[in-house]
């Protein structure tokens, strides 16, 4: 499938690695210009070569999503740079701070507020920093990336899960707000992708959540990979679906319904 981004600028937080930089090259390969994001300025060269080989425009704003203040002057740094940003992609996941799922029993109490800060709280203040901007020009587009544990139960991710069902009503909610700027919010919410990062942090990390996750695996009917997300990210950003907003799309491989 490919879209008409030309002309687009894509802010894709957390997109010097993982989910975001599959995102980030799927947006480029349809004509966006990219604003690239993370805390790793070194991981983000090999992006920026990648982005400039395919024709578009690329900058680095180096800024930790989980710091306001970070988000906010970065995104000040793209508008002066680019002058506008028409397309907001809010990615970027618990491995960055070294914290993961972990069943409730396992859980510290110290440890709410990280994923809580990681998984929900990232994605609103990407939103905030964005939206005067998005609302004087009348028109947005915002997707926001979250687990599928945030609608579907799911052992070893309760925390990880109320974060996610956390970012899902507030997409709901925010497409009700935005609406009369004729900015759109939707959500993407994954689940278990053999080829991720996270996948191969998380099962070394702990045998239990990789005896989860391998079971998950032989009940997901469709393999899921990194670039499915990326190509319903691009979907939702592109003009075939200004008429869609609101909405939480699972790419689960039709593990849950």
């Amino acid at each position: 499938m490919q879209v008409d981004l030309d002309g687009k600028v894509a802010f894709v937080a957390g997109s010097t690695s993982g989910i975001g930089k599959v995102v980030a090259l799927k947006l480029a390969e349809n004509q966006a210009d990219i604003v690239l994001n993370g805390r790793n300025a070194t991981q983000a060269e090999k992006v920026i070569g990648e982005i400039e080989r395919l024709g578009r425009k690329v900058i680095f704003e180096k800024a930790d999503i989980t710091d306001y203040r970070e988000v906010e002057q970065a995104m000040q740094n793209a508008l002066a740079k680019l002058g506008k940003v028409d397309i907001l992609v809010a990615s970027g996941g618990i491995t960055q701070t070294g914290i993961c799922p972990k069943f409730f029993h396992e859980t510290d109490p110290i440890e709410y507020l990280s994923i809580a800060e990681n998984q929900w709280w990232s994605r609103l203040y990407c939103i905030k920093a964005i939206l005067p901007h998005m609302i004087e020009r009348k028109t947005g587009k915002i997707i926001m990336l979250t687990t599928d544990a945030g609608r579907w139960p799911t052992p070893a991710e309760s925390v990880v899960g109320g974060a996610g069902a956390a970012v899902m009503l507030g997409t709901r909610v925010l497409a009700k707000e935005l609406a009369r700027w004729r900015i759109r919010v939707n959500t993407v919410s994954t689940t278990v992708i053999e080829n991720s990062a996270s996948f191969q942090y998380e099962t070394m990390l702990s045998p239990s959540l990789a005896q989860v996750f391998t079971k998950a695996l032989e009940k997901q009917p469709f393999p899921v990979t990194m670039e499915d997300v990326a190509a319903v990210c691009m979907f939702l950003a592109s003009p075939e679906a200004d008429s869609i907003t609101g909405q939480v799309l699972s790419v689960n491989g039709g593990l849950s319904f």
